[in-house]
């Protein structure tokens, strides 16, 4: 079991670490070219865009919002599918869903390799202006951006106190 808490109103920074590494692993794989993270920004907002959004539970409970905005979504999904993805289709919400299905699965086998032991939701889409689900007060989060040649993304982890829950179960 790991140590690993979330305690007070800040984000760990081993939470934040993980996830920074996964995104550069996966992203690079899947693109061909490595993010580079441009740092957390609260006040950032996405415009349109498509968010899919994963839960996770377990040693430490907390959720991540992958948040990619429009022509960066466009570009994404040509590159990750192969194809042009329609980004008014159902289709766009399956591929964003998709991505971070596999960001969050990275996530967990890291974890795992640290001793720290989660579960992962299935995916919640939503696809609008600025979408950005609202918390309840006081729980710690980070957003944090990072560019490619395909445009921006930006990740927000928010997590849960020891005994609170956040989200969605996993297989959910």
């Amino acid at each position: 079991m790991s140590n690993l808490e979330i305690k007070g109103e800040i984000i760990p920074q081993e939470l934040t670490d993980t996830v920074i590494g996964s995104v550069v692993s996966i992203f690079n794989t899947i693109l061909g070219s490595e993010p580079k993270f441009d740092g957390d920004d609260s006040d950032k907002k996405i415009g349109d865009g498509v968010v899919g959004i994963i839960s996770f539970v377990g040693d430490v409970t907390w959720l991540l919002m992958l948040a990619i905005p429009r022509k960066s979504a466009e570009a994404i999904s040509l590159q990750f599918t192969g194809f042009e993805v329609d980004y008014e289709s159902p289709e766009m919400g399956d591929v964003v869903g998709e991505l971070a299905n596999v960001l969050a699965g990275d996530i967990v086998a890291r974890f795992a390799r640290q001793n720290t032991k989660i579960g992962m939701s299935l995916p919640t889409i939503m696809r609008g202006h600025d979408v950005e689900p609202l918390l309840p007060r006081g729980i710690p989060s980070a957003k944090l951006h990072f560019s490619l040649p395909q445009g921006e993304l930006m990740l927000k982890v928010a997590g849960a106190k020891k005994g609170e829950s956040l989200g969605r179960k996993p297989g959910t």
